[in-house]
């Protein structure tokens, strides 16, 4: 089988391909060479606005899996042959793990021929092969036309009973074989049957009598007798469309609104109060709802979806001016940590992309630690990182020791500033602050939820503190960098966050690191050093041995061992609670080499005279 694809050129010229079935799936796993799938799915928010509409997309390929097509004498396109191929589309999915469950249940009906992820991410293409009762496909396009209206009847029911989605509304104008079609997209992973059976389509009266009812709107009867589709929510629609705007942000999850003709422009969520409101001003108005019908209208797909984060990126999305304003920014903070800079770049860029949600295997794992005494504008400039757009997305006063609050904050906020990191207790920067800041995504129950659920994580994090001993788990110091003022930070310096995340956004889009590779996480543990708090038990060890790299210099010695010399040199004031314990400390320290034998793990030291 063969298909057709038609690409727009300059001047509206329509260009056309006649591509083998096989060789169009093979196309179909990998984007174009200017990424343009790619790049129409990270600005899929901001398709409401026409530019972006008619400069992202109408310019795509467009393929026609129906029919064949070729050009007539005077250029212009015709059928030459229909595949008896019908094209169903699936929208409003959220996430891979939607489209995936919608490629599932398509692939357990025989007549799916293929079944892939569109173009903008979130709906999911599903060609299906029919064929007439007589098995032999019409070939004069009127009767094509026909007999494909009638498939997509009765294919549209087969498919909607078992689907967990609504088939996405079809124009009247895609039920010609000629123009049912979708644009050029990406899925690594199509499904395709290599033995589809074409679904026989019965053309009885009855059964398309049944079809197209299944397939009406349901309608009401008024007092006249007359029929509308409706009534009563498109007069809901309609008041609230004449009075407010409303939007779902994706990322507080919850329906936001602003008054049409006011004084303001402010966007407000539609908490229960002001839905209550919106009833009430319906019901005056003359519109005959219950408060279930304003209730399900404003959580349903109907309304926009709207992303903060991603409108104000792409807004400011390759207008960098060519400046460095990163390091500019990290020229404000005085300190003698020769890495600082770039330390500063690496970090903003992964805080970015945890934004977007580039890397979905692991989280923005590193965070500033920003150290001094008190009134050198740790905390201002922290809470300066972000632009004022996003200002809502800052948190600095979150509980550590609530962790539910904690995962929920990490799935809302974009930058969440640890602030008087020395108060958080040793047991939870080694437990539970060591296992959130690498964590991809969270679980959680939202806030009269039924059940847990799992988000993305937004946030990254930064902390500051008043003293330099802060670091109390050896292992999970890499998680942090730690960098002590000379000096207090410049706030009076004004940033262009505009500039400075189109900057950010260039050096993404240009595929710079945005992570910490195994040289610069060694570095940061190296420096990390000289801020790491030492227990008193450790201070006994550093005071009675001496750490050597060769067994002629000492001798291995037991965990026991170790702590019994301890112990008749400090007495009482040595204070530990288990053997493992003071073994899992003497393994995290840095350059102490040890071994196992059959008396347990043994540690290379070398005693200092008494």
């Amino acid at each position: 089988m063969k298909i057709s694809i038609v690409r727009t050129g300059k001047n509206s010229q329509k260009h056309l391909i006649v591509r083998d079935f096989d060789t169009f799936i093979e196309r179909l796993k990998r984007d174009t060479v200017d990424g343009d799938v790619a790049r129409l799915r990270r600005e899929v928010d901001m398709l409401s606005n026409e530019e972006r509409e008619y400069t992202h997309m109408l310019q795509m390929a467009r393929v026609y899996p129906a029919v064949v097509m070729g050009k007539s004498k005077g250029g212009i396109l015709e059928t030459k042959t229909f595949n008896g191929v019908v094209l169903l589309s699936v929208g409003g999915l959220y996430g891979e793990d939607e489209v995936r469950l919608v490629k599932q249940v398509a692939r357990l009906l025989p007549m799916t021929l293929a079944a892939f992820m569109g173009s903008s991410g979130r709906s999911v293409k599903i060609l299906v092969c029919v064929e007439p009762e007589s098995g032999k496909l019409p070939a004069d396009n009127d009767a094509a036309t026909e007999f494909y209206q009638n498939a997509y009847e009765q294919v549209s029911l087969v498919y909607q009973s078992m689907l967990p989605f609504k088939l996405m509304p079809i124009e009247k104008s895609m039920l010609i074989p000629m123009n049912a079609s979708f644009r050029m997209t990406l899925d690594e992973a199509p499904y395709v049957n290599r033995r589809v059976v074409a679904l026989k389509i019965a053309e009885t009266a009855l059964l398309r009598k049944i079809c197209i009812n299944r397939l009406t709107p349901p309608t009401t009867i008024t007092t006249d007798g007359e029929q509308t589709v409706g009534k009563e929510t498109k007069d809901l629609i309609d008041f609230l469309g004449r009075n407010y705007r409303f939007r779902f942000n994706s990322v507080m999850g919850y329906t936001e609104y602003s008054v049409k003709n006011g004084h303001s422009v402010s966007w407000l969520p539609v908490d229960e109060r002001m839905q209550n409101r919106l009833s009430m001003e319906a019901r005056l108005a003359g519109v005959n709802i219950w408060d279930k019908d304003m209730n399900r209208y404003l959580k349903s797909g109907i309304i926009h979806e709207y992303n903060p984060i991603h409108e104000y990126l792409w807004r400011i999305k390759d207008q960098w001016d060519g400046k460095d304003h990163i390091a500019r920014l990290a020229a404000t903070v005085p300190t003698n940590i020769p890495h600082w800079t770039q330390w500063f770049r690496t970090w903003m860029l992964a805080m970015v992309a945890q934004w977007l949600g580039k890397n979905t295997r692991y989280g923005n794992s590193v965070a500033p630690l920003l150290i001094s005494q008190q009134g050198y504008n740790k905390s201002t400039f922290c809470k300066s990182l972000i632009p004022n757009e996003l200002q809502w997305g800052y948190n600095d006063n979150l509980q550590m020791g609530e962790k539910k609050s904690v995962l929920q904050a990490m799935s809302q906020f974009l930058l969440i500033n640890l602030d008087e990191f020395n108060s958080i207790s040793p047991k939870i920067q080694e437990g539970f602050l060591k296992n959130v800041i690498q964590l991809a995504s969270v679980k959680v129950k939202r806030p009269y939820g039924k059940h847990v659920e799992e988000f993305p994580r937004l946030a990254s994090f930064i902390a500051t503190a008043n003293m330099t001993d802060i670091l109390a788990d050896p292992s999970g110091n890499r998680r942090f960098i730690g960098i002590e003022l000379t000096g207090p930070i410049k706030v009076e310096h004004r940033i262009d966050h505009n500039q400075l995340y189109a900057q950010i956004m260039n050096a993404l889009d240009e595929g710079e690191p945005y992570w910490f590779d195994q040289e610069q996480t060694q570095l940061i543990m190296e420096s990390n050093r000289q801020f790491q708090k030492v227990p008193p038990v450790m201070q006994f060890f550093l005071d009675r041995f001496d750490i050597v790299q060769s067994a002629d210099e000492g001798e291995y010695m037991t965990t026991a061992a170790i702590f019994t010399e301890l112990k008749k040199m400090a007495g009482a004031d040595l204070k530990m609670n288990t053997l493992i314990a003071f073994g899992r400390m003497l393994t995290n320290m840095s350059g102490l080499q040890h071994r196992r034998s059959n008396r347990g793990t043994e540690y290379l030291v070398r005693k200092r005279d008494s």
